[in-house]
């Protein structure tokens, strides 16, 4: 169907509709954000990778910088291959929201069953599950769509925008959700003919104006059709009831980050005010005072939770490295060594330190000689709590000869006490990311540490030895 035949059907239908004499196509993702961004080059990542690891299907993006180019470059990870996560547009007339959104609804919808209108500085926050399919398990199939409260999260104190996450750097927030939503609802019953008609209605918060009997709950899946009404006082005084700010609050939520920094204020209107955008004129009129009072109203609540949750995604990169993570700090780098013996050229001091060095080289950096039960000892220059031990195997050759052998801790150098003791004869590696890694949460309180070698006539020889731990407090 060409352009001019499909052209009459803008105000009516989606495209693919059109198309396809009024039926809706199978859509191909079941959850999908909506997004319009402008400046927000910094926070784009973060913002898809936390909504990907909830369980969203994909997202369209539409930039309404004035040069895309920036923001493009961010996103080209997302936008190549043949199944991309994001959808990206650039609409260059500023403060034109609602013509992003209708060209979503228009050329898009039909691709996600569920859609749902969000903002940059605004994330879906799921507890428990920290899953959105998880959770719409929990809704009955009849529903039309689900309302999620607002929390706004406060500046945490900044002045200006610090560097880095949004998730982690601001963990403050205020007492409970407050009256406005975000709502994820089913395209196909989105009401296209009367968005277009009345474009100023506010399709990212509630549809029930246009539509008085689509099925929409909020979190705790009460019905929620009349929630508009008489706004805000009908939404405050159902909040105000039966504990639910609260309650919603430990079921799911939108974490909406308003004010990042005192200089927010300044930064929305700079942002720009045309269009759509002109209600934020008003952060630029708040008086000093006005300020103080919004900051104290959302940071009156310490909450971890999303901090603790992004977090633990962004450190899941350890699970691709080669030697598991360090909990804690490397105690014996490049401290004080002696060893019962050396066949290399030096002191047995010299020697005994250059499995100190950090360099792991994969062959034996100490020798000793042929002894009974040799031992090797560092001095910690302090009583440290020792968690942690690794030792790096050399790998070109009888790693059978340091198997097995017994560590001792002392306080002195004079009293010792046993550690550990490994006796089992089995082999391990080292800079094959394979060392023999000893661990004991509580601790041991120790300043010097021996390793001694168990045999009648052998040697000890590692590539590395590494202690970690705490300072006693």
């Amino acid at each position: 169907m060409e352009y001019r035949d499909t052209i009459s059907t803008y105000a009516h239908e989606p495209l693919e509709c059109a198309k396809n004499h009024g039926i809706r196509p199978k859509a191909k993702y079941n959850y999908s954000l909506i997004a319009c961004a402008r400046w927000e080059e910094k926070y784009i990542c973060e913002w898809i990778e936390y909504h990907r690891s909830i369980g969203f299907d994909h997202i369209y993006l539409y930039s309404n910088d004035d040069c895309p180019n920036t923001i493009y470059d961010r996103l080209r990870p997302y936008i190549s291959g043949t199944d991309p996560f994001v959808t990206f547009r650039h609409y260059p007339i500023p403060g034109q929201q609602y013509q992003m959104y209708f060209h979503f609804l228009r050329n898009f919808s039909t691709e996600t069953k569920w859609m749902m209108f969000l903002d940059i500085d605004e994330f879906l926050c799921i507890k428990d599950s920290n899953f959105l399919p998880k959770l719409m398990k929990e809704f009955p199939e009849e529903i039309d769509g689900i309302h999620f409260n607002w929390c706004c999260y406060g500046n945490n104190g900044h002045q200006n925008r610090p560097d880095g996450s949004v998730l982690i750097n601001y963990t403050k927030r205020e007492n409970g959700v407050t009256p406005y939503t975000k709502v994820l609802i089913k395209s196909s019953k989105v009401p296209y003919q009367e968005i277009y008609q009345i474009s100023s209605s506010p399709i990212m918060h509630e549809y029930n104006s246009l539509d008085p009997n689509l099925n929409m709950v909020n979190v705790l899946g009460e019905d929620v059709r009349k929630y508009y009404e008489n706004f805000p006082d009908t939404p405050w005084k159902m909040l105000n009831s039966d504990n639910r700010r609260q309650r919603m609050l430990s079921v799911a939520y939108i974490a909406h980050f308003t004010m990042k920094s005192d200089a927010d204020f300044d930064l929305r209107v700079q942002r720009g005010t045309h269009g759509d955008y002109g209600s934020e004129t008003v952060w630029g009129t708040y008086s000093h005072e006005q300020r103080m009072a919004y900051h104290e109203m959302t940071n009156q609540v310490s909450d971890l939770y999303l901090h603790d949750y992004w977090i633990s995604q962004t450190e899941a990169a350890w699970n691709y490295s080669i030697f598991p993570r360090y909990r804690w700090k490397n105690v014996s780098q490049n401290k004080k060594a002696t060893q019962i013996s050396t066949v290399h050229a030096g002191s047995v001091e010299e020697d005994a330190c250059r499995v100190l060095s950090g360099n792991i080289c994969g062959k034996s950096q100490n020798h000793t000689a042929l002894e009974r039960d040799p031992w090797w000892k560092v001095d910690l220059e302090a009583i440290f709590l020792v968690h942690e031990m690794r030792l790096f195997n050399r790998l070109d050759g009888v790693p059978e000869r340091v198997a097995n052998f017994v560590v001792h801790g002392s306080v002195d150098d004079h009293e010792w006490f046993p550690i550990m003791r490994k006796n089992d004869d089995v082999i391990y590696g080292g800079a094959d990311g394979h060392p023999y890694i000893w661990v004991d949460q509580t601790g041991i309180q120790a300043r010097f540490l021996k390793i001694t070698v168990l045999g009648e006539e052998t040697y000890l020889h590692f590539d590395q030895i590494q202690f970690f731990g705490d300072n006693i407090s």
